[in-house]
């Protein structure tokens, strides 16, 4: 009876198994196209700052950063600390009414 059990494991692993991780590879490949970053040009994303200039004094990578293939902000990236630098975008006052919903918060933080 335990060498049946072990080989109905063994027969899972090594059936079912590939393919569950293939499918969760492919489900996060999927999940990481929505969000991508450009470091090659910084062109299209000079639109975010004042008067289409980065700050100046600040050394960096600079990223510009894509969600749903619309570039959404731009990114100066410190490497050797692993930390952005600065990051910029644009706002845009959201249309129509505001949610009536009441605001969460956190018990503990009270005033």
């Amino acid at each position: 009876m335990a060498l049946t059990r072990w080989t109905d494991s063994t027969r899972f692993a090594t059936g079912k198994m590939p393919r569950l991780c293939a499918l969760l590879a492919l489900l996060f490949a999927a999940g990481c196209s929505l969000c991508a970053a450009d470091v090659g040009t910084f062109t299209p994303c000079l639109q975010f700052f004042y008067r289409s200039w980065p700050p100046k004094g600040l050394a960096g990578t600079p990223i510009c950063q894509r969600f749903i293939n619309k570039y959404r902000f731009a990114t100066l990236y410190s490497r050797p600390r692993r930390s952005p630098w600065f990051s910029a975008y644009l706002y845009t006052v959201p249309a129509g009414k505001r949610p009536s919903a009441s605001w969460k918060f956190e018990p503990q933080v009270r005033v």
